[in-house]
C-alpha cells in the first residue's frame, strides 16, 4: 500500500465506492447490449451518483486540494507524475461530460426516443473505458509520488481541508447516502 498518509487514504476509499460503481457500469452496459431492461431508477441513481459523489464530492478534494498542493511540490516531482495531473484533470472533465450525455439520452429515453439507448450505451462504455486507467494512474503514480514529498504539515492541512470539504457538502452523511446508493443500484441490477 502506500504507507502512512491519511489524506491518501481517505481518497483511496472513495475510489473504492467509485470502483464499485463501475463494475454496476459495466453491467448496465451489457444488459443495454443484449436488449434487457435496465429500470429507470438505475440511470437516475447512477447520474446522482456521478455528479454528486465521483464529480462534487470526491474529484473536488483531488483537483482542489491534492492537486494544487502538487504544484508547491512540481520540482520534486517525477516528469511523468507532473504531465499526468493536466490528463486527470482532463479526464474528470470528459467524465463529466459523459455524465451529462447520460442524463439527457436517460431523459431522452424515458420519453421513448429512437436512439436513447444507444447513446446511454456509447456514454456508459466510455465511461467505464476512461475512468478503469484513470484510477490506475492516481493510485499507481500520483498518489505515491505524493506520499513521498509531501511533509507531515501537509498531510495534516489536506486532511483538515478535506474535513472542511466534506462538512460543506454533507459531512459522513453525504459519504453514507451514496454508500447506501451503491447498494441499491446493486439490489436493482440482481
Amino acid at each position: 500500500m502506500l504507507g502512512p498518509m491519511y489524506p491518501i487514504d481517505i481518497l483511496l476509499v472513495e475510489h473504492k465506492l467509485v470502483e464499485r460503481v463501475i463494475d454496476l457500469v459495466e453491467q448496465i452496459r451489457d444488459r443495454l447490449n443484449e436488449e434487457k431492461k435496465v429500470p429507470a431508477t438505475v440511470f437516475w441513481k447512477l447520474v446522482d451518483f456521478l455528479y454528486n459523489y465521483s464529480d462534487v464530492i470526491h474529484h473536488s478534494k483531488e483537483e482542489d486540494v491534492l492537486f494544487a498542493k502538487m504544484q508547491d511540490y512540481a520540482e520534486k516531482l517525477p516528469t511523468g507524475v507532473k504531465d499526468q495531473i493536466g490528463v486527470l484533470i482532463d479526464q474528470h472533465l470528459q467524465g463529466l461530460d459523459l455524465a451529462n450525455e447520460m442524463h439527457k439520452a436517460i431523459r431522452d429515453y424515458k420519453r421513448g426516443s429512437a436512439g436513447a439507448r444507444k447513446r446511454i450505451l456509447q456514454a456508459v462504455t466510455t465511461y467505464v473505458e476512461l475512468m478503469k486507467p484513470h484510477f490506475k494512474s492516481e493510485e499507481d503514480d500520483v498518489f505515491p509520488a505524493m506520499v513521498k514529498v509531501l511533509s507531515k504539515a501537509d498531510k495534516d492541512q489536506m486532511k483538515a481541508d478535506f474535513d472542511r470539504f466534506d462538512r460543506l457538502v454533507g459531512g459522513a452523511e453525504a459519504h453514507k447516502r451514496y454508500e447506501r446508493v451503491v447498494s441499491e443500484l446493486a439490489k436493482e441490477l440482481r
